[in-house]
């Protein structure tokens, strides 16, 4: 049984099974006292063989930043690898260091650790839950889902879908980061980039979130909402 999460926050959604079964992913429902909008428990199974991969496991997001919320992670089991800031410091985590907050604007990345002795299990939130362009668990649903039916060949991978679902969660990818001389561009061109690949995507008839991982109630109400 999944360590439980030290408040009173019960599964709302999953667990899914994901990237060959390394992966599984749930969501619960958020305390208030955290201010969130989206609240994941993941675990990376220890001993399969795509964990022991490190940075290379396919769930594994390249370097980004967010620029409306802050993202926390805490370890409730085995250990988790992030590279954070400008300088890409990794540092690897566990149960001991209690909730790590990576800010608005800070470029980051995670990846489970290869030599855990155990299933790596942590829980994610964003936070606050009151801006524009916020992380939700339909977003994560739909990335995370979709990027593992790419890696499972069970879908083609349209940059087009990706960069527009990435798109409106106010999320950019992080380029050359340690290339100081480049200032902003490093997070400027590649949003630009994304912005390019969204309108095209939508002018292409895709939507930011997909019907295959969107119960048909969540779908119309985004779809009145953000007039998808």
């Amino acid at each position: 049984m999944a360590p439980k999460s030290p408040l009173d926050e019960p599964v709302i959604s999953g667990p899914f099974s994901l990237y060959e079964g390394s992966f599984i992913l749930e969501f619960l429902q958020p305390h208030p006292s955290r201010n969130a909008s989206v609240l994941l428990r993941a675990t990376y199974k220890h001993d399969h063989t795509l964990c022991k991969k490190g940075s290379g496991h396919p769930q594994a997001p390249p370097l980004h930043l967010h620029f409306n919320q802050s993202e926390t992670f805490e370890v409730l089991q085995g250990k988790v690898a992030t590279v954070e800031g400008w300088s890409v410091t990794s540092r690897v985590c566990t149960r001991e260091d209690g909730p790590h907050e990576i800010k608005p604007w800070v470029p980051h990345s995670f990846h489970p650790v290869p030599e855990s002795p155990e299933d790596t299990i942590l829980l994610v939130w964003a936070h606050p839950d009151d801006v524009d362009e916020m992380m939700d668990r339909v977003f994560f649903t739909n990335l995370l889902m979709y990027v593992s039916d790419v890696h499972e060949k069970k879908v083609s991978l349209n940059p087009f879908q990706i960069m527009l679902t990435q798109h409106v969660s106010a999320t950019a990818l992080v380029w050359f980061p340690t290339a100081t001389w480049l200032g902003p561009l490093r997070w400027w061109v590649p949003w630009k980039v994304q912005v390019i690949f969204a309108v095209a995507g939508r002018l292409l008839g895709l939507t930011p979130m997909m019907k295959k991982y969107t119960s048909e109630e969540e779908f119309a109400e985004i779809q009145k909402a953000k007039n998808i």
